[in-house]
């Protein structure tokens, strides 16, 4: 990787979050997407009317996930080496990130499905499509929660990230937990923390300060 990728790929969180936006506009606003317990008949209709223009949000919150999954490498560069030793702790975190990133393409693949095979579906098909959305963004939220939990603690015991980075995860892992106000974290609470780690990462880059391991807590 040359120097000028190695300062703008801390910018890929935000670039994520960007698309996931505009994917989310597109699927809310042309589109009008029905919430999860739409009755059948709505459900179609979404499908059928709406079909050019569910196939364009879903790639732009799907091209999102990828680059939030391209972003993960970042953060297990920034957490395996100051954590040391075996990094299970570290580990464990870009495993549940890759569980969520995979949850969050999975997310839109089901909402493109409905609407490729729109001439097919059912009214109670078309119902199950936008179940299965709503599952798969239960999914993203628990996932998260291990991966903030795992990067929150990994940050504290080893400063790979600054304290209050580390306090502020792990209070968004628990929010994720609370099932009746998860998607709350997920949808408005975790962009932000994205948001926030991208800028942190970027200052880094420009500065060229890392976390040193040899500075790691006992």
């Amino acid at each position: 990787m040359n120097r000028l990728e190695e300062r703008l790929a801390p910018l890929d969180g935000i670039a994520a979050v960007i698309l996931w936006v505009a994917g989310v506009a597109v699927l809310q606003g042309p589109a009008h997407q029905p919430p999860s317990d739409a009755s059948g008949a709505r459900a179609l209709h979404f499908f059928q009317d709406h079909t050019g223009t569910i196939l364009a949000g879903t790639f732009l919150f799907a091209a999102g996930s990828l680059f939030f999954l391209w972003f993960l490498g970042l953060i297990r560069a920034q957490l395996g080496p100051a954590e040391g030793g075996t990094r299970r702790v570290s580990s464990i975190a870009y495993a549940a990130g890759i569980a969520m990133a995979i949850s969050l393409l999975l997310v839109p693949a089901v909402h493109a499905g409905g609407a490729i095979n729109n001439l097919n579906l059912s009214p109670d098909a078309a119902q199950v499509y936008l179940g299965l959305n709503a599952a798969f963004y239960w999914a993203a939220g628990l996932s998260g929660a291990v991966f903030l939990l795992a990067t929150g603690l990994t940050s504290l015991a080893s400063a790979a990230f600054p304290t209050w980075l580390g306090w502020v995860s792990i209070a968004l892992a628990i929010w994720l937990l609370i099932v009746p106000i998860a998607w709350i974290a997920l949808v408005y609470a975790f962009p932000l923390w994205l948001i926030a780690v991208s800028l942190l990462l970027w200052t880094r880059s420009r500065s060229g300060s890392r976390p040193d391991p040899a500075h790691r807590r006992p």
